[in-house]
């Protein structure tokens, strides 16, 4: 069996019995793995560790895997593979949509979770590396593509690089004045008002419908930046 020897794994699950037997079956075939209980230690593993595949479970308390999914999206660009006890689609559909890259049913085989984890491992990472993420929308500048989870984003020149400022410095609020000078340029003979009816633009093909909050968030008397939280 082909072996990405010392690659790091992440596992989470609420489960000891299924993170001592995967620490172990995953450890014999050379990876370095570490394990979290719970979704507030899965994200100081992982910022801590900085795994090349983290394994999480959907069924945890305090934290699902599915409510944790975006917030690790924050801190990492790592495969996830999600471990569900439910084999029904709405579950699987979730965790795409969510962000997850792969998912397996338990029980499960362990050599099915290993070849996934070494076809996660494999898959070319020179697009990969130039991907930006906040939660679970992903944007590549160079080929200018932008996903809200499994899905496609189409958006035109100007709010792909509205979009592009936001998404280089996901914690800074800008103003509308600097968001002008930035996407529109010096020359731009408009007003800064321009840049409040792009943000509804963006806010309209990023939002989903029903969904609590906006992907953007106003920051009155201050600007424009991208929420915290979903």
């Amino acid at each position: 069996m082909f072996t990405m020897v010392n690659s790091r794994v992440a596992v989470i699950d609420d489960d000891r019995m299924v993170r001592e037997m995967l620490e172990l079956g995953l450890s014999r075939e050379g990876y370095d793995v570490q394990t979290a209980a719970d979704g507030v230690a899965a994200l100081d593993l992982v910022r801590r560790f900085d795994p090349e595949v983290i394994v999480l479970d959907i069924m945890m308390p305090k934290i699902d895997g599915i409510t944790l999914l975006p917030k690790l999206r924050e801190i990492s660009q790592a495969p996830i593979l999600m471990l569900t006890a439910k084999g029904g689609t709405e579950d699987k559909v979730q965790s795409l949509s969510s962000g997850a890259d792969d998912y397996l049913v338990k029980p499960f085989v362990f050599e099915e979770l290993i070849a996934r984890i070494q076809a996660k491992l494999r898959r070319p990472q020179l697009i990969e590396e130039h991907v930006l993420r906040w939660r679970d929308v992903a944007m590549n500048p160079q080929t200018r593509e932008v996903w809200r989870g499994k899905d496609a984003v189409e958006l035109t020149q100007r709010e792909f690089d509205l979009l592009q400022v936001f998404m280089r410095e996901p914690r800074r609020v800008f103003s509308k004045d600097h968001l002008l000078e930035i996407v529109w340029g010096h020359d731009f003979e408009g007003g800064p008002n321009i840049v409040e009816t792009y943000i509804s633009y963006l806010r309209a093909k990023i939002d989903r419908p029903g969904e609590r909050g906006s992907f953007l968030r106003t920051v009155r008397g201050v600007g424009y930046g991208l929420s915290q939280q979903s």
